[in-house]
């Protein structure tokens, strides 16, 4: 299995690239000279590669947590210990060139680390997301399209993406134009124990009749973890600031193209059966539970897989093929502990999917 996942991944890259227009990884340049950075966090999904690849191009990282997590990697990296809620102390009278937010979830938490290092750093870089655009009925929806809920007054915002909006103002007050914005979609690859991703090369894998929810022409973004946190360290390399929607990949994907892609490095048989969203919502099953990871594209989520991410390619980020992140990411998966494998966070159980293909077939 992995020996033809391998060989299949080589020869389909070339193939994968020129239909979604995308490059792997980034042109190995000389970096500039070594950075220093703090990432506030950095043990979890986005911060481990993304301190690997700074660590690569000769920056200095310091790791800022709470030193209960995955605490045995990067022996050669400077940690300070402590907590972003309430105990700020081991940052104080320190500065670096930039600074990773990836772990800023609540307004109170990145005023505080805003608060105190706004004259410690060049640049602050916080990892947003796409859930900051509550309608994606747009025509266009790109780094100006509109944000946080609509008609409901500020005082009133709660949730994922409206607090990352309130957060991400006070980025721009504390840091004005040394602010860099990122505003990710579903992030996916190897370590992603979200699972929505894994889900489809754990199933595709698996083979036989495979429930794919909705239509084959649905519009689906995502960005690989190793993507983004290659992008991420151009962007401080190159002391660009902004906001970027960093969505993947390069060209428009459908959920036809994601599913034929993923199959294309198993070596097990599979048959698709595109089951309609009426009637999967009429079943009781949802996007945000059990349906990963795409939304149906009509009313207020029509675009929200068409997000525009010409600005963050224009400044340089690069897409590897999707063969190679569904091949690494069912490496990663198999090799996880069998519990994991087995159980799985996001996606339908497989009693679920047979009772579902079986109403389906009656119903017709």
């Amino acid at each position: 299995m992995s020996s033809r996942r391998e060989f299949i991944t080589t020869s389909l890259g070339v193939t994968v690239a020129g239909l979604f227009g995308t490059q792997l990884g980034f042109s190995q340049s000389a970096p500039h000279s070594g950075l220093s950075i703090l990432v506030l966090g950095g043990t979890g999904f986005i911060g481990p590669h993304f301190v690997r690849h700074a660590m690569e191009r000769g920056h200095r990282v310091t790791l800022f947590n709470r030193g209960r997590t995955n605490t045995h990697l990067f022996p050669d990296a400077e940690k300070l210990v402590g907590d972003r809620n309430s105990d700020l102390t081991a940052l104080e009278g320190r500065r670096w060139d930039g600074v990773l937010d990836n772990s800023g979830y609540t307004p109170l938490q990145v005023r505080q680390s805003v608060d105190l290092l706004r004259n410690a750093c060049d640049q602050y870089l916080f990892t947003s997301t796409r859930a900051v655009y509550t309608d994606f009925s747009a025509e266009v929806m790109d780094e100006d399209a509109p944000v946080g809920p609509k008609d409901v007054p500020e005082s009133e915002w709660s949730g994922y993406g409206p607090n990352k909006v309130l957060a991400e103002r006070i980025v721009q007050d504390g840091f004005g134009a040394r602010t860099l914005i990122a505003r990710p979609p579903v992030i996916v690859g190897p370590g992603d124990r979200t699972d929505r991703f894994t889900y489809w090369v754990d199933r595709l894998d698996d083979g036989g009749n495979v429930l794919v929810q909705g239509d084959p022409d649905d519009p689906i973004q995502f960005v690989d973890v190793r993507d983004l946190a290659e992008f991420y360290v151009h962007l401080l390399e190159n002391s660009i600031t902004g906001i970027y929607n960093t969505e993947g990949p390069a060209s428009a994907l459908n959920t036809a193209g994601l599913v034929h892609g993923v199959r294309a490095i198993t070596a097990t048989a599979s048959k698709l059966h595109w089951l309609p969203w009426d009637f999967l919502l009429a079943q009781g099953e949802t996007p945000q539970d059990s349906l990963a990871f795409w939304q149906p594209p009509r009313g207020r989520y029509l675009n929200y897989g068409r997000m525009v991410n010409r600005r963050a390619i224009e400044k340089g980020m690069r897409f590897r093929p999707l063969a190679a992140t569904a091949n690494d990411t069912l490496d990663w998966h198999r090799s996880r502990p069998a519990a994991a494998q087995q159980t799985l966070r996001a996606g339908l159980t497989r009693d679920r999917e047979r009772i579902l293909l079986v109403r389906y077939r009656d119903s017709r």
